[in-house]
Order: C-alpha cells, then structure tokens, then sequence
C-alpha cells in the first residue's frame, strides 16, 4: 500500500510593523543617521517559523505621512507632497501593505500633534484572529499590551521584533518570543539620499 503523502500546512502570519516607533528606537541605539532596514525585517520573520513549516505572510506597514509645511509671510500654512513617498513605495515594493496616516498639525502651525497607529494596529489584529497562528507586532511600545493579552487568549502565539533596551517591559511578559533587531537590521542613511525618511 503506498503511503500518503502528508502536506505541510503553512504557519499563517500576521506581522504589524509599527515603523514610527521602530524608527525611534533605531535611532536612539545606532544614531540619527541610521534607518531600519525593512527588507531584512521582513526575511528574518520569514525564517523564524517555530512550527518547522513554511511562513504565510501578512506584512503590514502602519506609518505617517510626512508633508512639508510651510508659512507664507501672511500666516497661511500652505502643504506640499509628502516627503516620504519613495520610502512607501519601497515598503511596497519589498512586500509590505503599507497603510498611512497624515500627520496632524495643529491649524497654523507648524509643529505636529502625536499620531500613533496604536488603535489601527489592534482593529487589524482582531480582525485577522481566526486567520492567523501567530502574530508578530514589530515595536517596543507597552500600549500593545492589551492587544497581545487578547491574542494569547486566543490561543495564538505572539513574537515581539525590537530594538534591545528600547522595548516596554510588559511587552516581554505578554509575548512568546522576543527577537532582538541588530546591525544586520539597520543601515546609515546617506545625506543624499533621496527617496525620504524613515
């Protein structure tokens, strides 16, 4: 009789990349010049799989649009393009979904308020439960706590990608695993470099 051949079920994944806060955090390790490298990101999580069997990945990318601003001698604050378009565009184009928010300011003036994807991240969360084995949040913000609290409730499994020292406490105990990002996952931005920050 022969035998049956047994398929192997990939592990769904659902990875949140919070990039506002990983670019924080990069830079209070390795300096203002240096950026996350979001490829190499990416390839380690599809590497890490703790079930032996191939990653199904959902990468999604939370992070802000940027536009310059700028006051004319009468007061006005006139907007232009934001400047981090060739930054999403590259997200996408290494296979990230890439979902923006604008940057708030408050009205005639330059500075902008706090924005944060923290609520965006955990509706998307819960929305792919049923979907997911494993989901991975890429920041080191606490304010997830919840979130993962609810998801291990679940059953799911949980993996934190951070920078070392940079990441909540809580984050450790309500997670699985923590993987550390090192020199392998950041890159010096050039003065010149064009495409926009982050």
């Amino acid at each position: 009789m022969p035998k049956q051949r047994t398929e192997k079920v990939a592990e769904k994944v659902f990875l949140a990349v919070d990039v506002n806060n990983l670019w924080h955090g990069c830079k209070e390790l390795h300096g203002q010049q240096a950026r996350v490298n979001f490829a190499t990101l990416l390839k380690r999580v599809n590497a890490a799989g703790f079930k032996k069997v191939p990653r199904e990945i959902r990468a999604v990318a939370y992070t802000i649009t940027a536009p310059f601003r700028k006051t004319t001698p009468t007061g006005f604050v006139r907007e232009e393009s934001s400047r981090n378009k060739g930054f999403l565009a590259a997200l996408e184009k290494i296979g990230y979904e890439v979902k923006t928010r604008h940057m708030r300011f408050e009205k005639g003036i330059t500075k902008p308020f706090h924005t944060d994807w923290d609520v965006g991240i955990t509706v998307d969360a819960v929305a792919n439960l049923e979907w997911m084995d494993t989901f991975i949040l890429a920041s080191g913000d606490g304010d997830y706590s919840p979130l993962l609290r609810k998801v291990q409730d679940s059953g799911k499994r949980v993996e934190i990608y951070t920078f070392k020292n940079t990441a909540a406490r809580v984050l450790y105990e309500q997670s699985n695993h923590v993987f550390y990002l090192d020199d392998s996952n950041v890159f010096v931005q050039r003065l010149d470099d064009e495409g926009g920050d982050q």
